[in-house]
């Protein structure tokens, strides 16, 4: 699996001439003070965590600062590509796309006090090891997961699964839906996220991918695809799923909190959001359905450290620290984010506890291949709106089921071939 991994940067060749920085952008330690810079981008409140975990480790490290240079997601790659091309490395990132950087970044393993712990201290979800280099800790993971009307299914006396020996299957969550749909106040069944990455999770529970194992050969049109397509489009053709988010410009959170959905297909993000927004109905989260398989798609960010700065030891160390169970607990529980760190898979959240432990549940049960093919970020990010785009046709019947697998399959095996 290692080749296949370290195919997941490939695609970021063109960058690699920054690597010629060599030294110029190390930082000057101030006396017996070293600095490390850290350009970070916030979601909410991770920034306010971050930065008490940095002056804890700063009272415990007195010859390290820690300074954090805060930038919009937005303008991240372009801050961090002109500091490189400036000579001025920062000491440490949080990202989410490790591809435009590989050439860039900090190996931790030959930094870490031991390189087989700290990777094995890490559970499946993210991918952070390409080509046996170590180039980044998963700060913390999401996964794709059901969110539900706990009041709709309750008037219309549908019980939901409770534990993983429960699961619906396709056609049982299908029908579970309608029964809501007829029985309550609800119009529709399910508001399900605009999204290429939440859609693939389909394409994973009917068995299917992307991408073959060694993520060198597109592996889209198989009959497990045609499934996942064909039974998304039913959904819509049935009217269960609202056209207006796919097939238009709705936003699914605002119909959901409405209480006029039964169900949200959403990221384990969305339990904070609603802990907020909902206050007319009471809502809850349930197992994913299956069909083959079980299966989820992890996300997420990363910490990562830059190569020719001058503090590479004292970054990776502080990312060990940092990556160490208990310190990674307090920032993921602040800030309602699953963790990937082993020991933390169930944490005991201010809120909604239960409902993290179902995502970190889905998680647990999805094998390798969907993380290996969302971490191959050069790929996903030259094919994922044309999955998006090309499967909207479909919903519209502008193409076939048959005519969509086999162009995009034809179109992944071309994206491989730019990045060979």
């Amino acid at each position: 699996m290692k080749k296949a991994l370290s195919l997941v940067l490939a695609g970021t060749l063109a960058f690699g001439a920054l690597t010629g920085c060599s030294g110029g952008g190390q930082k000057k330690a101030e006396g017996e003070v070293k600095t490390l810079d850290v350009v970070w981008f916030s979601d909410g409140k991770e920034g306010e965590s971050f930065k008490r975990l940095a002056d804890q480790y700063t009272a415990e490290h007195p010859e390290i600062k820690i300074e954090l240079i805060e930038v919009p997601y937005a303008d991240l790659e372009s801050k961090i590509k002109n500091m490189l091309n400036g000579k001025e490395a920062p000491a440490l990132a949080r990202l989410t796309n490790l591809g435009p950087f590989q050439n860039q970044l900090l190996d931790l393993g030959e930094h870490v006090s031991d390189k087989e712990a700290f990777v094995n201290s890490f559970g499946e979800g993210l991918r952070f090891v390409f080509d046996d280099k170590v180039l980044a800790a998963p700060m913390d993971v999401t996964a794709n997961g059901l969110i539900y009307n706990k009041t709709a299914f309750e008037k219309a006396g549908v019980s939901v699964p409770q534990s993983e020996d429960e699961i619906w299957t396709w056609d049982e969550w299908k029908e579970a839906m309608k029964k809501v749909m007829a029985n309550s106040d609800c119009k529709y069944g399910l508001v399900y996220d605009k999204s290429p990455q939440r859609f693939t999770t389909l394409l994973y529970e009917a068995g299917g991918s992307m991408l073959n194992k060694d993520l060198n050969e597109a592996n889209f049109n198989t009959e497990e695809t045609k499934r996942a397509v064909s039974f998304f489009k039913e959904l819509h053709d049935e009217e269960i799923i609202p056209s207006s988010v796919w097939l238009g410009s709705e936003n699914p959170n605002n119909l959901f909190r409405t209480g006029q959905v039964a169900m949200h297909f959403a990221g384990s993000w969305m339990i904070a959001n609603y802990k907020e927004q909902i206050t007319d109905f009471e809502w809850g989260v349930t197992y994913l359905p299956k069909e083959a398989r079980r299966s989820s798609v992890p996300g997420g960010k990363y910490l990562a450290a830059f190569q020719n700065t001058g503090v590479e030891k004292e970054a990776a160390e502080f990312i060990e620290w940092i990556s160490k169970a208990e310190n990674n607990a307090v920032y993921c529980k602040e800030n309602s984010y699953l963790s990937q760190v082993k020991g933390n898979e169930s944490l005991d959240y201010e809120y909604g506890k239960e409902f993290f432990d179902i995502f970190s549940k889905e998680l647990a049960a999805t094998d390798s291949q969907p993380g290996a093919e969302w971490g191959y970020q050069a790929f996903t990010g030259a094919v994922q709106n044309d999955l998006r785009d090309k499967l909207i046709e479909v919903l519209a019947g502008k193409v076939t089921v048959d005519q969509y697998v086999e162009e995009m399959n034809h179109f992944m095996n071309e994206a491989l071939k730019e990045l060979k």
